[in-house]
């Protein structure tokens, strides 16, 4: 009886041709990042921050305390978002993205808590919050230094 290979040359080519490695993700955080992303970053940061707040007008009803707590939450992600950037690291990136998410957050909840009444202010508070997702997201794509 004759048998055949189990699988032709192209097959053993295939397998033989190592796969690519997945990057740790502690190394991957732990990357530097280049002085002009973290500076563009943390200039970008400073800019659209304060054009953001200086939008809102003033308050129609006080906020919740929840709402309080989570503005304490919210500039200790900056504060660490600062740390990272000055050490040129990737998880100060990281960490900008998750305050930007927790600012186009707040800026979602005025409204609809009563916070603040809906009307333009809102909508370029809106622009200047997802203008840092959006430049926190290019950062973090952007490759090692």
């Amino acid at each position: 009886m004759i048998t055949t290979p189990a699988h032709t040359t192209e097959e053993s080519a295939v397998a033989s041709t190592p796969a690519p490695v997945p990057t740790d993700t502690r190394s991957w955080l732990a990357e530097r990042v280049s002085s002009e992303t973290a500076a563009l970053l943390g200039a970008t940061w400073y800019v659209l921050f304060m054009i953001g707040t200086a939008l809102e007008p003033r308050i129609a009803e006080p906020q919740p305390g929840w709402l309080a707590a989570l503005g304490f939450v919210f500039f200790g992600v900056l504060a660490v978002a600062a740390a990272g950037l000055l050490a040129r690291r990737r998880w100060g990136v990281l960490a900008s993205l998750g305050g930007a998410g927790i600012f186009t957050a707040f800026s979602v909840a005025c409204p609809v808590s009563g916070h603040h009444p809906l009307a333009v202010w809102w909508f370029g508070q809106m622009a200047c919050a997802l203008g840092l997702v959006a430049a926190s997201v290019f950062a973090l794509r952007r490759p090692a230094a």
